[in-house]
Parts: C-alpha cells; structure tokens; sequence
C-alpha cells in the first residue's frame, strides 16, 4: 500500500533509508513513519491510523460515465471507509492512454508519475466526500476501457467494480 500511495520509487528509497536508520535497533511504527514522511514529502499519519490502528477496507467503483461539451465526465465513489489517493487510466479505442492522478488532501502533495503515460493531476479529494469526478477531453464514444488503479497495487476489496470495459 505504501508503493501506491508514494510511487514504487519513493517506496523503495524509505525501506533503504529506513534500514539504514534502525538496522540493529528497536524501532516501532511510529519511527518508521517517520522516515516514510521525511523521504516522501508526504504527510502519513492518516495511513497509519487507518492502515495500522483500524480494521476499515478500501474499495473505489465507478459511480457513472456521462458526456457533457464533448468532454467525457467519470464519477468515482469511495464505497469502503478508508481513504486513499486514486489513479484512473482511460485506454482508447485508438490505443492511446490517459492516466489521471487524484490525490488525498490528508497527503499535502502528490506521488511523482512514473513517466511513461502523461497524467493529469486533479486537485485533491477532500476525505470527507464519497464522490469525485475527473474529466477526459475525449468524447465517451473513444473509450474502450476505463480502469482505477490499473496497477493493481491497492488493496481493494472489491477489484470487480474498478474496471468498465464499453
């Protein structure tokens, strides 16, 4: 879950740096958020209260697909109670991609892309709100698959309503 929220880069470089702070030592979860936040930029202290202090799932669906102006409008929903960061690609008919990238306002920042699809960076979703909705510029009609968490590093609960096939 920490390479989905962080970039499997960034994951990476906090389990080197996290090994070389406390190899031979005691630590305990708190020091290791702590290097995780130091060398990701990105505030954790909501992951470990979800992810280590409670028992909540994740789970995201799509909530509708619709054309407005051309643009295609996607609705995503939080279904499970645990927040997280989203990443949504839309593949063409054509073949192109698109990935879309929507932070959690609890992370004050975003995860670094990984550069080999261009993705739009949405403004962050409030923890609070069960809805967002990202936008393609292409009609609905050029989508053939539209999938969250195309990467398949989030644990969530229910895969089967994270991909439409139209």
């Amino acid at each position: 879950q920490l390479g989905y929220i962080t970039g499997a880069q960034v994951r990476d470089k906090i389990l080197l740096e996290y090994y070389r702070q406390w190899r031979f030592k005691h630590p305990n979860v708190n020091d290791f958020m702590r290097v995780a936040e130091k060398v990701s930029g990105l505030k954790l202290d909501w992951y470990k209260e979800y992810w280590v202090n409670s028992v909540k799932t994740i789970d995201y669906a799509f909530d509708s697909l619709w054309e407005q102006g051309g643009k295609t409008r996607i609705r995503i929903k939080r279904v499970g109670p645990m927040p997280m960061p989203v990443d949504l690609q839309l593949k063409f008919k054509d073949g192109s991609a698109e990935m879309h990238y929507v932070p959690l306002d609890l992370m004050y920042g975003i995860k670094p892309g990984d550069d080999t699809i261009a993705r739009k960076v949405y403004p962050a979703w409030h923890w609070t709100d069960e809805t967002y909705v990202v936008e393609s510029d292409r009609r609905l009609a050029d989508i053939a698959i539209a999938e969250i968490d195309p990467s398949q590093r989030l644990a969530d609960v229910e895969r089967k309503n994270n991909r439409i096939k139209l």
